[in-house]
C-alpha cells in the first residue's frame, strides 16, 4: 500500500512539472514525431535485415541436410522386399485414444482428424510475421516413429517464410504421442505430408 501511495505522489509531481514547461511549437513537436517515427522505421528495418540473414543460413542448412541425405541413400540399401516396399497384409494407421468428457469411454480418433484438431487449438501467428506482413502455407513432412512419436523431416513455407516454418514445426512437435501404424501386427512407422495455412 505505502508503495502504490509513493508511486501516486511521484506520478503527480511529473505531471505537474511536465505542466509547468512551456510548451514548444507545433513545427517542434513534428520534428520530434518525424524523429520518432523514423527511429522506429530503421530499428524495423534492421530487424528484418537480421531475420533475412537467418532465413539464408536456414537454407544453406537445408541444402547441406539434404545433400548428405542423398550422399546417405545412395550408401544405404535398405531392402524390405523385391521390389523395396514393406508388403503389408493387414496395414493400421496411426491414431489416437481420447477419453470421452460425457461418456467417460475412451475412443479412437483417426490422426487427420486429430491433427485438424490439434492445429487449430496450438495455433499462434508469430507477432514477428504479422509486423512483417508474411504469410502463405507452410508444407510440413514428418514421420510417426514406431513409438507413435512425430519426427520432422522438413518443412516448406512461402519465401522469407522462415518464422512460419518454425512455428509451424513448434505445432507439430506439440503432438501427443499416438498409437503408431502398424503392418501385419508390427509397429511401422509412416510419413505424412501435411500443410499449415497461415492468413492474416
Amino acid at each position: 500500500m505505502r508503495s502504490l501511495f509513493i508511486l501516486v505522489i511521484s506520478l503527480f509531481i511529473v505531471t505537474v512539472s511536465v505542466a509547468q514547461q512551456p510548451s514548444g511549437s507545433t513545427s517542434d513537436r513534428l520534428k520530434e514525431l518525424a524523429k520518432a517515427k523514423k527511429a522506429l522505421e530503421e530499428a524495423k528495418n534492421k530487424e528484418w535485415d537480421a531475420y533475412l540473414v537467418r532465413v539464408a543460413e536456414s537454407k544453406l542448412a537445408k541444402q547441406q541436410k539434404k545433400q548428405q541425405d542423398s550422399i546417405t541413400k545412395a550408401t544405404t540399401k535398405v531392402v524390405d522386399d523385391l521390389n523395396g516396399f514393406t508388403k503389408c497384409d493387414q496395414p493400421v494407421l496411426p491414431f489416437f485414444k481420447v477419453k470421452n468428457s460425457i461418456s467417460e469411454q475412451e475412443e479412437e480418433i483417426p490422426f487427420i482428424d486429430f491433427f485438424r484438431k490439434h492445429v487449430a487449438n496450438k495455433f499462434s501467428y508469430p507477432s514477428f510475421a504479422i509486423e512483417h506482413e508474411i504469410e502463405g502455407t507452410v508444407l510440413v513432412q514428418f514421420l510417426i516413429n514406431k513409438e507413435g512419436n512425430p519426427e520432422i523431416m522438413d518443412a516448406r513455407g512461402p519465401e522469407n517464410g522462415l518464422v512460419l516454418e518454425e512455428e509451424a514445426i513448434r505445432i507439430i512437435k506439440a503432438m501427443p504421442t499416438c498409437v503408431p501404424a502398424f503392418c501385419d501386427g508390427k509397429p511401422i512407422k509412416v510419413s505424412f505430408a501435411l500443410p499449415i495455412k497461415f492468413q492474416m
